[in-house]
């Protein structure tokens, strides 16, 4: 069995080597329309890789993977910058930095919409990994020039930028996976905790690009040329902010119904440790298959497994999200076992997940 996951494992970091690699050497080659389609499908392939990289037994190597994905999937977004200047489609600003336009942002969205994906597939610990690597898109335009022509020759404005872009994903991963990874959040809630997140993380954004812009502009080096930028720029700015939020918002929002799809379409279940880690395993419906002339009680050992949890939470009281999914277990199997059984001690268990119910919403008030 050890070995069956050793060698798991190194497949999936074989994948993930060869994805980065990809992602860095094929991003720059192309431009133009069939630029930003191979850049799609190159950030979509990273995507799908979420699930294979998750099955890399040693959190360590798994950790490292993550990073190298992340860099690549910036790089790739990084590499996008260059698309506002090959094709009239790449709508660019009129004052803003050229490097902006819908489609490189629209990229950018989708690279931290794969860091949303780790965080509620893997761990959020893996998906801040990857969102660390937000850096690398500044990295390639610096790579490509090899000056610092992209912050206007400023080492401390390159600093900051590099900070800031780092932050943006870093911030989607702490402000929307935490929610997500809430078994009772809602599409409505996913919903308003994206379009929440959008708004604080486009105030990073707009600083991010306005530092860009006026580094670029060597003769706005006053207060009072700044307010004139602004002025000048507001409608550049407004259109940024619909840009950012729409491709969000889009992107996180895929994420979502594409992961909720794929475990109700397996019948998989999903449980987070105490450490964060996500355990996935299918539905048991096959335990409760027997003959009812065989099964004096079915209840028993749904009772038995609910009074172990009671023990266990007097002694250890372990964390609020084990206890909401211990819940959720008891209620989805309570519900299949009252649908195939007409006997039994149906009154007992129920009493006792009601007691269960009563006694972790008062230790957690």
């Amino acid at each position: 069995m050890g070995k069956q996951s050793s060698a798991t494992g190194n497949v999936a970091l074989l994948c993930a080597a060869l994805i980065g690699i990809t992602n860095i050497y094929v991003s720059p080659i192309y431009g133009g329309t069939s630029g930003f389609v191979v850049m799609f499908l190159l950030l979509l392939i990273t995507a799908l890789a979420v699930p294979v990289v998750q099955l890399i037994p040693k959190h360590s190597v798994k950790f490292v993977a993550y990073i190298f994905l992340g860099f690549s999937a910036y790089w790739t977004v990084g590499a996008a910058t260059d698309l506002a200047y090959s094709a009239d489609i790449f709508e660019s600003f009129k004052y803003i930095s050229g490097s902006f336009g819908f489609l490189p942002i629209a990229l950018f969205a989708m690279a931290n919409a794969i860091v949303v994906l780790i965080a509620i597939v893997d761990s959020p610990r893996y998906g801040y990994g990857f969102a660390w690597m937000g850096f690398a898109l500044v990295v390639y335009n610096i790579a490509q020039t090899s000056n610092l022509d992209f912050v206007g020759g400023r080492p401390d404005m390159l600093l900051l930028v590099l900070v800031l872009s780092s932050l943006i994903p870093s911030l989607w991963c702490y402000l929307v996976a935490g929610a997500a990874r809430n078994l009772k959040f809602s599409a409505l809630n996913r919903f308003y905790t994206t379009v929440k997140a959008g708004f604080l993380t486009l105030a990073v954004f707009i600083l991010l690009v306005t530092i860009i812009t006026i580094s670029q502009h060597q003769n706005i080096d006053n207060f009072s040329k700044i307010g004139e930028f602004f002025s000048v720029s507001s409608g550049d700015i407004l259109k940024l902010c619909w840009y950012y939020l729409l491709s969000h918002v889009a992107f996180v929002m895929v994420v979502f119904f594409a992961n909720n799809l794929i475990l109700n379409a397996f019948d998989i279940e999903k449980e987070i440790t105490e450490t964060g880690d996500v355990v996935y395993h299918r539905a048991a419906t096959e335990g409760y298959e027997e003959d009812e002339a065989e099964e004096k009680n079915p209840y028993e050992s749904i009772i038995k497994e609910m009074k172990a949890f009671q023990d266990e939470f007097r002694k250890e009281n372990p964390n609020k999200l084990v206890c909401v999914q211990k819940i959720g277990k008891f209620k989805n199997e309570l519900d299949l076992l009252v649908s195939k059984y007409e006997y039994g001690t149906k009154d007992d268990a129920e009493k006792l997940l009601r007691q269960i119910e009563k006694n972790i919403e008062f230790a957690f008030k």
